[in-house]
Parts: structure tokens; C-alpha cells; sequence
């Protein structure tokens, strides 16, 4: 077999690569600028490479996936034309998995990484005599930046991630910043955000604050003002989506340290966007977590926080209604 270029033309979702050697490792923030992103590198999250995938075309019917073992079992998705056709999973010793007996006729294939634990990739091979090339796109490109619920390790495979599916259905080129339990709206991720060209860019914004209160009714609305602040310096028209929280069961009404519920960072995330509208930003929009995952699903969220497999494909599909008009 023999071996596919790596690199941002086939690596896509990354924010930037590394080479280690044999491997390459996506990141997703500058790798360079790591030491300034404390605490330790948003707790390692900005190393799992959720929503990023190998994406090219081919006409071969054999591929083979090479990487550094892992430390734990994880998943990869085989996406071909758009629908997952295999979902591969490797065992901890594993270091190559082969998917065969796909099409030989012509095909985008994208191999999702795994949203649960980082990858160093080494090759990804097709067959000798098959033929490959770059899959060129004119999607638009998405930042979605998020908690863990953003980052979706419970989703029932990679490419089954709420920013996947809502990417999917609009037809959208996808960066994930979904980091768990680390969207606490640092100034050096809205430098990333401000730094990478997109199209569109979409901000969940509250439960990690609740969850470690961060920030109380001083701060809050003043930390995410400046971190728009910071996007807008250079992505001045890209439309940015501000959602507030989906459903948090006792969230709700019972405040955290500072005196904080979701009932009040929904009525404060909404005035965020009341503030920027009203000072001439005709291209930010505010979103009601409500409305994409409320109460009467609270069966969908097994730990009261976090959306299980269905929960995330009920709010990919939520997302995709809600943002189309803003597209």
C-alpha cells in the first residue's frame, strides 16, 4: 500500500499540527502557544481531536489507518460520501486498523478521530495501484466553541458529535473548540477564534461558569463582551451565534458559589447580544438553549448535565434548524 499526504489540506478541523517525529498531532489552538494557555493547556482538551478528519478522495477499496498506541480503547469513524460506513475500535495496543471492501469507484472519504482521547497519527494508506487526491470544498467554515457538551464524549461515535451532525445537515465545514469543562471565555481562545478564518462562529456560553463559578454577576457578562470584543477585531462580519445553557435540571433555580442559576445567565447571555445589536452588530444572533434541548427531555441526560448519544443527535438536529437563518 502506499501512503496519502498529510497535512491542513488533508487534516481538516484542526487550529494548527505538529510533527513529533513519525507522527503528526492535531491541535486544536496554536500548538505554539500553548504555554500561554493555562491552566496546562485547557487541562489537556485542546490535544483530543474532536471533529477532526482525514478527508480526501480516492478509488480504493482498501485504507489503512497507522498511529501512536493509545492509552485507552478509542474510536474512529470511516465516512464515506457523507454517511459512516464503519466505525473502527482500537484497543489500547492497537497502533493500525484496516477498513476493507469499500467502493472502487471514485469517493470522499473522511476518517473522523476520536472526540474522547488524543491522536498521533503516522499514515493513512491506500492500496498501490488506487489513485487519491485533495477534496476541494467551497462549504462555508464553522467554529463551534463549547463545553463538553460541545465536545461530545458520549456521542455514539466520532462523527455522530451534535457539531457533526449540524455540519452535516447545513453542509458546513466543521472546527470543533468544544473543550470540557473548559469554555471559561480566556482571552487566548478568543485570539484563536479571532485568528482562524471562518464563516461562522458559534458560542455556547454558562454551564462551565456554573459548574466551577467562575464568575459572578460583575464578571460574567463582562468576560464575554470582551472575548466578542476580541473575535470581532478582526471577523467583523462574521455572524456569531451566542447560545445560553440547554436544560441543567437543578441548575435551573439552585445557585452555585457565587449566586448564580441558568435561569439568570439565560437572561444575561441574552442582554450580551441586546448590547451588541443595539451598538450597530447586525451579524450576532443569541440562541435559547431551551430551544434546542428543554425539561421534557431531561431522559436524554443521564448524569442531569450532559446528553447521552440521543440527546446529542436531538440537539445536532435542533442546531441545524435553528442556525440555517443565520447562515
Amino acid at each position: 500500500m502506499k501512503p496519502i499526504i498529510l497535512n491542513s489540506q488533508t487534516l481538516l478541523g484542526a487550529i494548527s499540527l505538529e510533527k513529533m517525529g513519525e507522527f503528526i498531532k492535531p491541535w486544536r489552538i496554536f500548538y505554539e502557544d500553548r504555554d500561554f494557555i493555562t491552566p496546562d493547556i485547557l487541562n489537556g482538551q485542546a490535544e483530543i481531536p474532536a471533529g477532526v478528519r482525514v478527508t480526501f478522495e480516492t478509488n480504493s477499496s482498501k485504507i489503512k489507518v497507522e498511529f501512536a498506541p493509545a492509552h485507552t480503547e478509542i474510536e474512529f469513524d470511516i465516512v464515506l460520501d457523507g454517511e459512516c460506513r464503519h466505525t473502527a475500535i482500537v484497543k489500547e495496543s492497537d497502533s493500525f486498523f484496516i477498513c476493507e471492501n469499500l467502493s472502487a469507484e471514485n469517493k470522499k472519504v473522511e476518517i473522523y478521530l476520536s472526540q474522547q482521547e488524543r491522536v498521533l497519527l503516522k499514515n493513512v494508506y491506500i492500496e498501490e495501484n488506487a489513485e487519491w487526491k485533495i477534496h476541494s470544498s467551497a462549504r462555508k467554515k464553522w467554529l463551534a466553541y463549547g463545553s463538553s457538551i460541545t465536545q461530545c464524549h458520549a456521542a455514539e461515535s466520532p462523527s455522530l458529535t451534535w457539531p457533526a451532525i449540524t455540519a452535516k445537515k447545513l453542509d458546513l465545514d466543521l472546527i470543533c473548540l468544544g473543550f470540557s469543562g473548559q469554555c471559561q471565555y480566556e482571552p487566548m481562545i478568543a485570539r484563536t477564534i479571532r485568528d482562524t478564518q471562518v464563516d461562522f462562529i458559534s458560542l455556547c456560553a454558562g454551564i462551565n461558569t456554573y459548574g466551577h463559578s467562575c464568575y459572578n454577576n460583575r464578571t460574567f457578562q463582562a468576560i464575554i463582551i470582551g472575548f466578542i470584543k476580541i473575535i470581532r477585531e478582526k471577523q467583523l462580519t462574521v455572524p456569531i451565534v451566542l447560545s445560553s445553557p440547554i436544560y441543567g435540571t437543578f441548575r435551573e433555580e439552585t445557585p452555585n458559589l457565587v449566586g448564580f442559576t441558568l435561569i439568570e445567565m439565560r437572561k444575561q447571555v441574552k442582554q450580551i447580544v441586546d448590547v451588541f445589536t443595539k451598538n450597530g452588530d447586525e451579524h450576532i444572533f443569541y440562541v435559547d438553549g431551551l430551544d434546542i434541548l428543554d425539561e421534557k427531555y431531561e431522559n436524554l441526560l443521564p448524569d442531569g448535565l450532559h446528553p447521552d448519544a440521543e440527546g446529542y443527535k436531538l440537539m445536532g438536529n435542533n442546531f441545524a434548524k435553528v442556525f440555517k437563518s443565520f447562515l
